[in-house]
C-alpha cells in the first residue's frame, strides 16, 4: 500500500500565541489579569499604561487589547476612544467594578467586544479571549461542514476530497486548512488516509479545559497535500457525559488554527449537532440519486433552515451519479429542482475505480487521477462554493 508515514519523532512546530495587552489605568489590577493570561496556554501578555498606549500604539501589535479600569471615571472612558482608534478592528475587553446604566451604554457605544466583571473567573476570562479571537478572525476563517444524509452516501469521501482540493488551492497563498473528523465512533477519516491518531483523547475526556492551541498542535496530522486531519476512533466518546464540551472546545481551538476547516459531521443524532451546524458558514449534505436517500436530505435540509443563526450557504452534492450520452437519470433534473427548492444541489459523477484505488492505497482520489470526472466536479463545487462564499463575506 503506497500510505503517507507517521513520523512521530518529528519535532512540532510550536503553535502561535496570541498577543493580549494588558493596559494598565494604574489600579495594580493588571497583575492577576496577566497570570489569567498565562495560565490559559494560548495566549501572551504584554503589558503597558494608557499614557504610552496613546503616546506611542505602534510599539504593540495586539490581537486583543485587556483595559483595566477598576472603577472607571468618565475621563477614563474618554481615554477609551483613543485607545479604540488606535487598534482599529482589534477586539477589546474591559475589565471593572460594576457599571451603571450611563457606563454601559458608553461602552456599548463603542463597540468593545465583551465586559468582564471583577473578580474575574478563570473560565469565563479565558472563554472571553477565545470568542474575542474567534470574531476577529471572522472575516478571514470558514469553516464548512459535509454531512450525509444516511450512511453510505458518501460524505467522507467528499469531505476528503474537498480538503485536498482547498490545500492545492490556497498553496500559493500558505492559508491553512484543516480536516475534522467528528465521526468519533468510526474515525473513518483517518483510516480511508491511513492516518491513525499518536495521541489519544483521554487527558481532555476528563478534563476538558485542558484544550487549547498547544494540545491541538499534538493531535493534528499533517498530510503530505498540505492539510491537518484531526481524526480519532474512540466509541465510547459519542455517549460520554463530557462529549459535548470536548466537541465545542476542540471545535473552538482547531477552527481558530486555520483559514479553512472541513468537518466531517456524523449522519446520525448527537448532542452538539446543532450548535456546530448553526456556527458553520457552509453545509454540504451529501445524498444518493434514490428516492430513500433524497428523503432524507430533504429532512436534514429541513432540521439545518429551522436552526437558530442557520448558515445562509447550504448545498446538496447528489453522489454516485451514473453518466454517459446514454444514461437516463431515475429522477428527472425537473424533479429534483422541484423537490429541493432553493437550495442548490450538484451532481457527482459516480467513479467506483477511482475511489476504490484510492481507499486501498490510503491516499486522496487526486493522487490516483487529477483528471476523474469526480475531482473535477469536487474542485468546482470548492471553488465555486465555499471559496466563492470567503469573497461574498
Amino acid at each position: 500500500m503506497n500510505a503517507m508515514e507517521n513520523d512521530t519523532t518529528s519535532l512540532r512546530k510550536p503553535m502561535r500565541k496570541y498577543s493580549v495587552l494588558i493596559v494598565d489605568a494604574g489600579h495594580s489590577g493588571s497583575d492577576e489579569i496577566v497570570e489569567m493570561v498565562a495560565r490559559t496556554g494560548d495566549y501572551r501578555a504584554e503589558r503597558s499604561t494608557i499614557e504610552k498606549v496613546i503616546s506611542n500604539p505602534l510599539s504593540h501589535s495586539p490581537d486583543i487589547v485587556v483595559l483595566d479600569l477598576m472603577n472607571p471615571s468618565t475621563e477614563e472612558l474618554e481615554v477609551l476612544v483613543e485607545i479604540r482608534g488606535n487598534y482599529g478592528d482589534v477586539p477589546v475587553i474591559i475589565v471593572s467594578e460594576a457599571l451603571d446604566d450611563a457606563q454601559m451604554r458608553k461602552l456599548l457605544k463603542l463597540k468593545i467586544h465583551d465586559w468582564q466583571r471583577k473578580p474575574l473567573a478563570q473560565a469565563d476570562f479565558h472563554a472571553s479571549l477565545n470568542s474575542s479571537i474567534r470574531n476577529a478572525k471572522q472575516l478571514s476563517t470558514r469553516v464548512h461542514a459535509v454531512i450525509s444524509a444516511m450512511g453510505g452516501a458518501g460524505g467522507t469521501t467528499v469531505a476528503i476530497a474537498a480538503a485536498d482540493a482547498l490545500a492545492r488551492k490556497l498553496a500559493k497563498s500558505k492559508e491553512s486548512v484543516g480536516l475534522f473528523d467528528l465521526d468519533f465512533s468510526s474515525g473513518s477519516c483517518g483510516m480511508m488516509l491511513n492516518l491513525s491518531a499518536t495521541l489519544n483523547l483521554d487527558s481532555v475526556i476528563t478534563h476538558p479545559e485542558r484544550i487549547d492551541q498547544e494540545f491541538v498542535g499534538l493531535i493534528q496530522q499533517k498530510h503530505g497535500h498540505g492539510f491537518n486531519l484531526y481524526s480519532f476512533k474512540r466509541r465510547d466518546f459519542v455517549t460520554h457525559l463530557n462529549g459535548y464540551e470536548v466537541v465545542l472546545r476542540l471545535l473552538d481551538a482547531v477552527t481558530m488554527v486555520h483559514a479553512h476547516t472541513i468537518l466531517d459531521v456524523p449522519y446520525y443524532e448527537v448532542d452538539w449537532a446543532q450548535d456546530v451546524l448553526s456556527a458553520v458558514n457552509t453545509v454540504t449534505v451529501v445524498c444518493e440519486l434514490n428516492i430513500p436517500s433524497i428523503k432524507h436530505a430533504l429532512d436534514m435540509l429541513r432540521t439545518i433552515r429551522a436552526l437558530s443563526g442557520a448558515p445562509k450557504q447550504v448545498n446538496v452534492l447528489i453522489n454516485k451519479c451514473e453518466t454517459g450520452l446514454f444514461k437516463r437519470k431515475r429522477i428527472p433534473e425537473a424533479k429534483l429542482r422541484e423537490l429541493f427548492g432553493e437550495t442548490a444541489f450538484r451532481m457527482l459523477p459516480r467513479d467506483d475505480a477511482t475511489l476504490s484505488e484510492a481507499l486501498d492505497r490510503g491516499v486522496v482520489p487526486s493522487d490516483v487521477n487529477a483528471r476523474s470526472r469526480f475531482e473535477k466536479e469536487i474542485n468546482r463545487y470548492v471553488a465555486e462554493v465555499m471559496l466563492a462564499e470567503k469573497v461574498a463575506k
